[in-house]
C-alpha cells in the first residue's frame, strides 16, 4: 500500500510541476476517480487476450450450429473487399443525367471485371477437361496397341505355364481352319462360308448375347453372297458381281419376309391374317398394320385405298414374284389401261434385271411421269408405281426422286439397298434406250459404292453404338476388303478382332479378295498367326500357312513367314518331324505334300534366316533342305571369325572346333561335284590349315607354323612366285581372304625368331602387293620383323 501511495505522490509532484510550466496547453482538470476511470479503460484497449483460448470458443460456437471452422478461416484469408463505384468515383453532378451516367460507366466496368474472372474461371476448367480427356485417349490407344488383338487373349484358356488351350468360338474357328487346310492340301473345295457360320451360330447359342447374334447376321450375309460364287472362274468378273447381288438381295428378301411376319405378329388385331395365310395375304395383312391411318383398303372393301401398286411393290420386296405376277394379272392388266402390266412380267420373267431398249425407255417415262405428277408423302398408288417402274427401267435418277419426294419410302438401309441392288447392270451399252426426252444410263456397282461411301462409319453404326451395322452395310454393298478393314481397325470393333481375321480367310477363300501382302486382310491374319507362336506352333502352323496364300502364296512369302515361326517357336521337330524335310510325320509334310516342294520352302526359309544374321537357323535348314554346301559356306565363314577370335586371344578353340565338327558333317553329306562345293571343301581345307598356324603362334612353335604356312598355295615360297600367289589370293573363298593378315603376321614373327631373312623379305614384298588386303599396321610390323634381322 505504501508503493502504491508513493506512486501517486510522484504522478502528482511531476503534474504541477508541469502545470507551473508557462506552456500553453489545454488545461483538463480530473479528479482522481476519474483518472482510474480512464486508465482502466485504456488498458482494457490494449491489452492482448489469450487467442488459443478464443479461438477454441469460437470453433466450439461453430461447431454447435453445425458450421466447419476451417471452411470459414480460408473463406476470411481470401476474403477481399471489392470497392463500389461510390467508393471510386465522386458525383460531382446533381442532374439526374449525370447520376445515370456514371451509373452506367460503373455497372460495366464491374460487368467486363466480372466477364474476365468467369472468362479465366471457364478456361481453366476447360483445360482440365481437355487435358483428362486426352490423357484418356491416349491410355486407351496405349492399351489398343498393346492388345491388338485382344480377342484371341480371352480365347485361351490358362491350364499350366506351357499349356494354351483355345475355347469358344476361337476353337471353333480354329477347327475350321484345320479343314481347310486339308481340302486345301488334299485338292478338294469346302463350303467354307457355311462352316464358319456354324462355327459362329454354336457360339452365339452358347453366349446368348446380342453381339453374337449381330456377328451371325454378318456370317449370313456373307453366306447368302457367296453362294456358288466359288466355282464362277476368276476371269469371269461380271458373272461373279452378278451372282453376288443376287445373293445379297435373296438375302434382304428373306429379312423383308421376317419383318413382315413380326409386323402381323405384333398387331394381330389389326392385320387380320386368318387362319390359313399365304405369301399374298401376308402381303396385305402387313399393309392393314402399315397404312391402318388410310382407312379401308380395296382388298377389303370396294372402293378403299388402291393398293394394287403397293402390293405388287411388296411381293417384289419380299421375293414373291410369283404372287407379283397374279396380281399383274387380275388387276393391273384389267383395271388399268396402261401397258404397264406387260413390260414388268417380262421384266419379272427377266430374274428382276433392268429391261433394255424401248421397253426399258417406257418403263422410265412412265416413272419420271407419276413422279412429276405427284404431291409428295399422301399419294399411296403413284409412288409404288414410280417404284415398280424404275425398278424396270434400272433407272438412279428415279429412285433419287423417291428418295427427296416421299421420305419415309427408304425406312431402312436395308430397303435402300435392295432398291439399289435391284437398278445395277453389270453389262451392256452405256445408252441403254430412250424415248422423246428421257434417256436411261448405266448404273453400277460402282455407282452404288461411291453412294454408301458418302458418309461415314457412325451414321451407319448410329454413332458407333451398333458398330456391326456398318460392316453389315459394306458386306451387302459388295465391299468386303472394306468391312474386313472396319473390322480390324476401328477401335469400336475391338472385341471383333478375331471375326475380321476369319472373315479375310474366308472371303480369300471363296475369291473374292485378290491375294495382296500389304492388304489389311493379310496382314491381320499374319498378325493373328504370330499371335499363337508361343501357344500353340501346330495351330500357328495352321494359320501361317492361310496367311501365305492370303498374302499372295508366292515362294519368297512362304518362305519368309515360315522362317519366322521356325526362328520365334524353335519347334524344329514338331514342324519337320524327325526325319527332316523328307519326313512325313512333320506338321510341315500335311500342307507341302510334295517333297520337292517342301525342299524349296526350307531353302527359302533359309536364306530369309542368312538374310537375317540368323546363322544357327540357316545352317540346319539348309542341312534339313539338303543343300550341305550352303551350310557349308555359312560354317566357313563362321569358323573364320572364330579363328580370328583366337588369334587375340585363347578363348574360342572350342567354338572352333565344334563349328569344324559341323563343317565336316556338311561336307561328308556332299554328293554333287560341281564348282560351288568343291570350292567351300576347299576353303574348309584351308581354315583347318590356318587354324593350325594360329594355335601354333599363340603358343610360340614356330617350326610348326613354318610347316603349315607352306601348305597354302596362295603363300610364296621365292619371290618367283609373288604376282601367281596375289592372283591366285584374288579367287580365294572369301572366308581364307579374310585370314590373310593373320597368317602373314604368324609367318613373319616365325620367319623372324627362325632368323631366316630371305623368306622374310619374299613375305614382306607379298604383303606389299596387297596393300587392301593387310593393314598399314600390319604391314609397319612386318617391316620391323626384317629389320630386326638386317
Amino acid at each position: 500500500m505504501n508503493g502504491k501511495s508513493s506512486d501517486w505522490d510522484s504522478l502528482l509532484l511531476r503534474s504541477e510541476e508541469l502545470v507551473k510550466q508557462d506552456v500553453d496547453v489545454p488545461r483538463v482538470e480530473r479528479d482522481i476517480y476519474q483518472i482510474e476511470q480512464f486508465s482502466e479503460h485504456l488498458r482494457s484497449r490494449v491489452a492482448q487476450g489469450d487467442p488459443t483460448a478464443k479461438y477454441l470458443d469460437a470453433s466450439r460456437l461453430l461447431a454447435q450450429e453445425g458450421l466447419n471452422p476451417r471452411e470459414y478461416t480460408l473463406a476470411l484469408q481470401n476474403f477481399q473487399i471489392m470497392p463500389v463505384s461510390e467508393d471510386v468515383q465522386q458525383q460531382r453532378g446533381a442532374d439526374v443525367d449525370s447520376y445515370v451516367q456514371q451509373v452506367h460507366q460503373s455497372v460495366s466496368a464491374a460487368a467486363i471485371q466480372m466477364a474476365h474472372e468467369n472468362a479465366i474461371s471457364s478456361f481453366e476448367k476447360h483445360i482440365d477437361s481437355y487435358l483428362d480427356s486426352t490423357w484418356q485417349k491416349q491410355k486407351k490407344a496405349l492399351f489398343h496397341a498393346g492388345d491388338q488383338f485382344g480377342a484371341p487373349v480371352p480365347a485361351l484358356s490358362k491350364r499350366d505355364a506351357s499349356n494354351f488351350v483355345l475355347r469358344g468360338k476361337a476353337a471353333k474357328y480354329a477347327d475350321v481352319v484345320k479343314a481347310l487346310n486339308a481340302a486345301i492340301a488334299n485338292g478338294t473345295k469346302i463350303d467354307a462360308v457355311s462352316m464358319f457360320t456354324d462355327a459362329c451360330k454354336v457360339s452365339s447359342q452358347s453366349s446368348k448375347d446380342s453381339a453374337g447374334t449381330t456377328l451371325l447376321r454378318l456370317w449370313t450375309i456373307c453366306q447368302r453372297m457367296l453362294a456358288g460364287v466359288s466355282d464362277i472362274p476368276a476371269s469371269a468378273v461380271s458373272q461373279k458381281q452378278m451372282l453376288m447381288i443376287d445373293g445379297v438381295k435373296s438375302y434382304l428378301e428373306d429379312n423383308f419376309c421376317a419383318h413382315m411376319q413380326s409386323v402381323v405378329q405384333h398387331h394381330r388385331t389389326v392385320a387380320t391374317l386368318g387362319g390359313h395365310p399365304d405369301k399374298s395375304r401376308l402381303v396385305e395383312a402387313y399393309l392393314r398394320v402399315k397404312e391402318k391411318n388410310r382407312g379401308p383398303l380395296d382388298f377389303d372393301s370396294p372402293g378403299g385405298v388402291d393398293t394394287v401398286w403397293a402390293r405388287i411393290y411388296f411381293c417384289l420386296r419380299a421375293g414373291y414374284t410369283k404372287e407379283a405376277k397374279d396380281i399383274i394379272a387380275l388387276k393391273v392388266k384389267h383395271d388399268y389401261s396402261s401397258s404397264a402390266g406387260e413390260w414388268i412380267e417380262e421384266w419379272i420373267d427377266g430374274g428382276c434385271k433392268p429391261l433394255t431398249g424401248e421397253m426399258a425407255a417406257t418403263a422410265l417415262a412412265e416413272s419420271e411421269k407419276l413422279l412429276a405428277s405427284s404431291h409428295g408423302e399422301g399419294e399411296l398408288r403413284q409412288s409404288y408405281m414410280a417404284a415398280v417402274c424404275a425398278l424396270a427401267a434400272g433407272s438412279a435418277r428415279c429412285a433419287d426422286c423417291l428418295s427427296r419426294d416421299f421420305h419415309s419410302f427408304f425406312s431402312t438401309i436395308e430397303d435402300y439397298t435392295w432398291f439399289r441392288l435391284s437398278l445395277i447392270r453389270v453389262d451392256g451399252s452405256k445408252r441403254i434406250g430412250s424415248i422423246g426426252s428421257s434417256r436411261l444410263e448405266l448404273y453400277t456397282l460402282a455407282d452404288f459404292q461411291s453412294q454408301i461411301n458418302q458418309y461415314s462409319a457412325a451414321h451407319y453404326s448410329k454413332g458407333g453404338q451398333e458398330p456391326l451395322l456398318y460392316a453389315a452395310v459394306l458386306l451387302m454393298s459388295l465391299q468386303a476388303d472394306k468391312a474386313i478393314e472396319y473390322l480390324a481397325t476401328n477401335k469400336s470393333t475391338h472385341e471383333f478382332r478375331i471375326d475380321s481375321v476369319h472373315f479375310a480367310i474366308c472371303m480369300w477363300y471363296h475369291r473374292v479378295l485378290d491375294g495382296l501382302e500389304t492388304s489389311v486382310s493379310a496382314s491381320s491374319v499374319h498378325q493373328y498367326a504370330y499371335s499363337l507362336i508361343h501357344q500353340d506352333v501346330s495351330l500357328a502352323l495352321e494359320y501361317y500357312i492361310i496367311a501365305s496364300l492370303v498374302m499372295g502364296g508366292s515362294l519368297e512369302v512362304k518362305g519368309r513367314l515360315l522362317k519366322e515361326l521356325l526362328t520365334e517357336s524353335h519347334a524344329y521337330g514338331v514342324l519337320l518331324g524327325s526325319g527332316g524335310a523328307v519326313s512325313e510325320g512333320g506338321a510341315l509334310a500335311v500342307f507341302f505334300p510334295d517333297r520337292q516342294h517342301r525342299l524349296e520352302v526350307l531353302q527359302s526359309v533359309a536364306q530369309e534366316c542368312a538374310s537375317a544374321a540368323q546363322f544357327e537357323e540357316a545352317v540346319e535348314l539348309y542341312m534339313v533342305a539338303e543343300r550341305p554346301a550352303h551350310a557349308l559356306r555359312i560354317l566357313n565363314h563362321r569358323i573364320a571369325e572364330a579363328i580370328e577370335m583366337t588369334s587375340t586371344e585363347y578363348a574360342g578353340d572350342d567354338t572352333v572346333l565344334e563349328l569344324c565338327s559341323r563343317a565336316e558333317a556338311a561336307e561328308e553329306a556332299i554328293y554333287t561335284k560341281d564348282e560351288f562345293s568343291g570350292r567351300e571343301k576347299e576353303a574348309f581345307e584351308q581354315l583347318k590349315i590356318i587354324y593350325k598356324i594360329i594355335k601354333n603362334w599363340r603358343s610360340g612353335n614356330h617350326h610348326e607354323v613354318l610347316e603349315h604356312l607352306w601348305e597354302l598355295g596362295f603363300i610364296p615360297s621365292d619371290r618367283y612366285r609373288v604376282q601367281a600367289c596375289v592372283h591366285h589370293l584374288k579367287g580365294s573363298h572369301p572366308a581364307v581372304v579374310g585370314m590373310i593378315q593373320s597368317i602373314l603376321l604368324a609367318g613373319g614373327e616365325a620367319l623372324m625368331k627362325l632368323e631366316k631373312p630371305d623368306l622374310l623379305h619374299i613375305l614382306v614384298s607379298f604383303a606389299a602387293a596387297i596393300p587392301d588386303r593387310i593393314s598399314q599396321q600390319a604391314y609397319q610390323r612386318l617391316s620391323e620383323y626384317q629389320t630386326f634381322l638386317a
